[in-house]
Order: structure tokens, then C-alpha cells, then sequence
């Protein structure tokens, strides 16, 4: 447990080589000695990592629980805080994608989109997307063969050089941001 201020703090997890610099607990990241852009930008890769990481985490827990316990919703509710569709889908896409297909590199909806596909396959489309650095709607027409269409594209203008993709990533985020501070790029 670390004090920060007047506030204590328990610790979830260790960021690589930024222990000392950086603490992150159940609500929220400190940063605790300045950081390097370097240390900055390796901090967000290693927090956009730990988004996938913990799906597969919790998917492959409930697995064990189902072949350890024979039950496993009802406690995870319980214990997670999750709704039961998000660990059925957590489960199912671990239990469907071998840890030994699994990519790193690639987010937790990539792995999602080829889970009803053979390991071969799987393996096949992974790693095509990954070398490529596809975006979940790439692999979805890989997948499915149709081209993904986009909500957004259908309602409004996008603006020239912006990917429907990129504006929906902004309406999304903007939607919970008030707007209300200086930097506030959705202003």
C-alpha cells in the first residue's frame, strides 16, 4: 500500500521498469516522479496491453472455475462487478482462441472476430493482422468477406482525411466529455 498525500492507495500492479515512478490502483494512476516521453509512451502501450490482457485474464479464470468448480457466473458477478454477458463473451473467446493462437499485439475484439473459426484459421487471419497492422474492421471483412460499414458514414459529413472509424472513436469519447476544460479537444 502506498500513501499519496493524505490519501492511501493500494497498488494492482507494477509497470515494468516505471515502479518507482508510476503507481496504479483500483481507481486511478499516479505519477509519482516526472516521466520521459519515452517512459510516458511505453506507460500507455503497457496500459493499452493490460486492456486485452485482462479479457483473456478473466476468460480463462472462469474456464478454470467451469473445469475446476462447475460453476462460475454467479461468483464472478459476484466478485467482478461484471455483467453476465461481458464474462460469457470474456469466457467463450478464451476458450475458443488457444492461448498458443493468441497474438500479442493485437486487441481482445481481434481475437473476438476469428473465434468462430478453426485454430488454423485463427492463426492465418492473426498473424495477416498483425503484419499488416489491420484494424478490427480490416480482419471483420477479412472474416466475413463484406466490407464493414460505418454508422457515422451514414449520418454525417466526415471530415476529409478522418476514417468513419476515426469519427466515431470521437463522437464516442466526446459524448462523455462535458467540454467544459481548456484542453478539451471535443470542445
Amino acid at each position: 500500500m502506498a500513501i499519496v498525500g493524505a490519501r492511501t492507495m493500494t497498488e494492482i500492479v507494477q509497470i515494468g521498469s516505471l515502479t518507482d515512478a508510476v503507481r496504479i490502483s483500483e481507481t486511478e494512476l499516479v505519477v509519482v516522479q516526472d516521466l520521459s516521453f519515452d517512459q510516458w509512451s511505453n506507460l500507455m502501450e503497457t496500459l493499452s496491453k493490460m486492456d486485452t490482457a485482462f479479457q483473456f485474464a478473466l476468460g480463462d479464470a472462469l474456464n478454470y472455475g467451469e473445469k475446476r468448480y462447475g460453476e462460475r457466473y454467479a461468483q464472478a458477478i459476484e466478485c467482478t462487478g461484471k455483467e453476465y454477458q461481458s464474462l460469457a463473451n470474456y469466457a467463450w473467446v478464451s476458450k475458443a482462441v488457444p492461448a498458443e493462437v493468441r497474438m500479442s499485439g493485437l486487441s481482445w475484439t481481434h481475437h473476438r472476430l476469428v473465434a468462430r473459426l478453426t485454430p488454423q484459421e485463427q492463426s492465418t487471419l492473426l498473424q495477416k493482422a498483425y503484419t499488416e497492422q489491420w484494424t478490427v474492421s480490416a480482419l471483420q471483412e477479412a472474416v466475413t468477406g463484406k466490407p464493414v460499414t460505418s454508422k457515422v458514414a451514414e449520418h454525417i459529413a466526415v471530415p476529409k482525411g478522418m476514417t468513419p472509424a476515426d469519427a466515431e472513436r470521437i463522437l464516442k469519447v466526446g459524448a462523455s466529455c462535458s467540454g467544459l476544460c481548456d484542453s478539451c479537444p471535443y470542445k
